[in-house]
């Protein structure tokens, strides 16, 4: 092993077993070079996580390396095919570092000003007043279920019990499956796109004609597991969204519409008291 990987071996296993420590001995020592550019020991401390040791420490650090160089051949490679306009990219970096300034200031005042409280009342009310933006563009499903082992005792007892309204048949039913049943939920009152569920349970072997069909048990049986499943709730495509599923969404755009209300205010009134403060001024040529 030559000295360059020796160097590189050594480095990744003292990352990995030194967790955010300092190398020893001579830090000025490259580990590596592109070009005239050099990567030192110091440049890659902490990029190993504490828990990972051995060749995978050494593979993070092989990967950091070889990222480097690739970043430093592209790098030369626009510098040496381009003219360089030094007074552009500083332009560039000048607005670059007020943005972020600005946007670092705006945060903070969202962070100490905004008030996060949004009541039912407002979602309900933006709802009412926004219907025509909650259009549904994919079929979303209320889905109760149980899955069962094939072999599980008693699958038309299960059924019955599934379909009844009786509280006691519900506590039956809910213990069974604790007993028997891998997954299940007995009375979910949350829409689902058809997509999220799908990755759970075989629903689209209902089929998208029968998704009108409510309160009913519709068995599947795949690899050896038997789902039972009741649709308690479809919605279409291009239907109206209930208020139910698009709460969340619409509390964000409510606190969205508050962060950009904030910082128009904070705008006008920095503004309003530079004027007051004659701390602007424009001159006639």
């Amino acid at each position: 092993m030559n000295n360059y990987i020796l160097r590189i071996f050594c480095l990744a296993i003292s990352v990995a077993f030194t967790s955010c420590a300092r190398f020893t001995g001579n830090e000025e020592q490259p580990i590596a070079r592109a070009f005239d550019k050099y990567l030192y020991a110091k440049d890659i401390e902490g990029i190993v996580p504490p828990n990972i040791h051995g060749n995978d420490s050494i593979a993070i650090v092989r990967g950091f390396i070889d990222q480097w160089q690739h970043d430093m051949v592209l790098q030369h490679q626009a510098e040496e095919n381009i003219q360089v306009d030094e007074k552009y990219i500083q332009e560039q970096l000048d607005n670059y570092r007020k943005s972020l300034i600005r946007f670092q200031y705006e945060q903070e005042l969202i962070n100490q000003k905004l008030d996060t409280t949004v009541t039912e009342e407002e979602i309900t009310k933006y709802y009412e007043e926004n219907k025509k933006n909650f259009q549904l563009k994919k079929p979303i499903l209320k889905v109760s279920y149980i899955k069962l082992s094939d072999k599980a005792p008693k699958i038309d007892m299960v059924k019955k019990l599934f379909t009844s309204k009786d509280v006691r048949d519900r506590d039956l039913l809910e213990k069974y499956c604790f007993k028997y049943s891998p997954a299940f939920s007995l009375m979910d009152t949350s829409w689902h796109y058809i997509d999220e569920l799908e990755k759970t349970l075989p629903i689209s072997k209902i089929g998208e004609y029968n998704y009108e069909t409510l309160n009913r048990i519709f068995q599947i049986s795949e690899n050896n597991t038997l789902y039972l499943l009741i649709l308690q709730g479809s919605k279409f495509r291009d239907s109206l969204s209930p208020l139910a599923f698009e709460k969340e969404n619409i509390k964000n755009l409510i606190l969205n519409q508050r962060k950009l209300k904030l910082i128009s205010q904070m705008e006008r009134e920095v503004f309003q008291e530079a004027q007051k403060n004659n701390e602007l001024e424009v001159y006639k040529k």
